[in-house]
């Protein structure tokens, strides 16, 4: 009905129109009518105007609207005419469109705040950027690492340390690094991961920053205090027997006025007393050297000579050795060897120390038990290649169990207490770990985890 009526309307101006310039042509003939033409010349140009007004409105309406698209401004409203004029639906039509943009673009926004503020609510410092450098999203806590309102560019990290910026920007999709710098003479560390994402056809990175200075700080400082304290207690029992030992045989060998009392005054009694605590303190010595030897042990192991070594090969002539030891005590030995699992790239000489280590541990707590077995069992899991050594005996102490990778503690009267600290020592030597399994009364496990070469 619109339409009809627009072109209705058209079509009435253009008859005008015509009517107009039909007679300013007839009466332009004649001189007598001046002023007639003067007229329908005026009347001509209204029409014509007029016309060009009417077609050009709702384009100006269009126009304004897509112009505020443009803009982003969904504030404009367009007049709707009055009832039965052409222009009606399609102002109607202009402002539904921009009232949709305009709730559209609300929703938007109030989705990008809600995320904003999500984002800035993770601890961690979160930072994402084109592969041009210019930073797109940032959380709170980034922007308090740099003590900055707004980061623009990722060169703005530089703040930090020259060369972070490139460090960050070199990191690929899905890689972890810990990244370590010193900052106002501060040494920091942050576990730094990487994500790939696209947006908008762009693609970009999302980095996450993990500060681990703080923890690694306090870790390292619980370490070094179970270690000063098992380094005292051991210290402390050889040299308070020697000290007590020297003060004994003093008292026999001075005078009252500390010179030297003659052996011969010495009887037989007080000579073979001192021969004997002579003999203590030679073997409380020999025990703190030993104690010293095995601490140098654990800071001085050879770099890893990395070859293939198959499980089974290794381990068999480990059990020959043992062999004596598990028939006397009626230990059943097995042995489960993965079809993906076989073999391990690791240095011979460490890993036959680190099983070694394991499989006395293991015989030591079978101690008692009833049908004791140890059995080597190898598997593939995702990246890692394991070698889990496991026992039926009486497993770990709950108040042992954070204990037993620290150097020197030992559950066992004659342990030296450095052969799990070793093992794990071994084990990061090959970038790999040493985990375990334990249910008091239950057994252990201790599981070897190595990189698969394959992954």
């Amino acid at each position: 009905m619109g339409y009809r009526s627009f072109r209705v309307k058209i079509l009435l101006r253009v008859i005008m129109l015509g009517l107009a310039i039909g007679g300013f042509t007839y009466f332009i003939q004649l001189s007598e009518y001046y002023f007639t033409c003067i007229a329908l010349l005026i009347l001509i140009t209204i029409l014509a105007i007029e016309l060009i007004h009417f077609i050009e409105k709702g384009y100006r309406q269009l126009n304004s609207m897509l112009q505020s698209v443009k803009e982003k401004d969904f504030n404009t409203s367009f007049n709707e005419a009055a009832s039965g004029e052409i222009f009606t639906d399609l102002a109607r039509l202009l402002n539904e469109l921009t009232t949709s943009y305009r709730e559209t673009r609300i929703e938007k926004e109030a989705h990008y705040q809600f995320l904003n503020h999500i984002v800035d609510q993770v601890a961690q410092a979160m930072v994402c950027f084109d592969e041009q450098g210019k930073v797109l999203l940032s959380n709170l806590a980034s922007r308090k690492m740099l003590g900055q309102l707004k980061i623009e560019h990722i060169t703005d990290f530089s703040y930090l340390d020259t060369t972070l910026p490139e460090q960050l920007t070199e990191l690929g999709s899905g890689q972890q690094k810990v990244i370590s710098f010193t900052h106002q003479g501060e040494l920091l560390r942050y576990s730094v991961t990487c994500s790939s994402i696209r947006l908008l056809n762009k693609q970009s990175k999302l980095i996450v920053m993990y500060d681990i200075s703080q923890p690694l700080r306090e870790q390292e400082i619980e370490s070094y205090r179970k270690l000063v304290r098992v380094l005292t207690h051991e210290i402390m029992n050889s040299v308070t027997p020697i000290l007590s030992l020297s003060e004994t045989m003093n008292e026999t060998l001075l005078l009252p006025d500390n010179s030297p009392r003659p052996l011969s005054d010495l009887t037989p009694q007080e000579s073979l007393d001192i021969a004997d605590g002579y003999k203590a303190i030679e073997i409380r010595s020999r025990s703190l050297m030993r104690f010293v030897n095995d601490f140098r042990s654990l800071t001085k192991l050879p770099k890893p000579n990395l070859i293939s070594i198959d499980i089974e090969k290794l381990a068999e002539p480990i059990i020959t050795l043992l062999k004596p030891i598990l028939n006397a005590k009626g230990i059943n030995f097995c042995m489960i060897i993965g079809k993906s699992a076989r073999t391990v790239y690791a240095d011979k000489d460490l890993l036959e120390q680190v099983v070694i280590n394991l499989i006395k541990n293991s015989i030591d707590a079978l101690e008692g038990a009833k049908q004791p077995e140890i059995c080597i069992e190898t598997k593939a899991t995702g990246n890692n290649m394991v070698v889990a050594i496991s026992d039926n005996g009486s497993g770990i102490s709950p108040d042992n169990i954070e204990n037993i990778f620290v150097p020197f503690f030992s559950t066992k009267a004659q342990g030296s207490g450095i052969g799990l600290s070793l093992s794990q020592q071994i084990m990061k030597l090959h970038n790999g770990s040493i985990s375990f399994k334990s249910n008091k009364g239950n057994g252990t496990t201790f599981f070897l985890n190595f990189p698969n070469p394959n992954s």
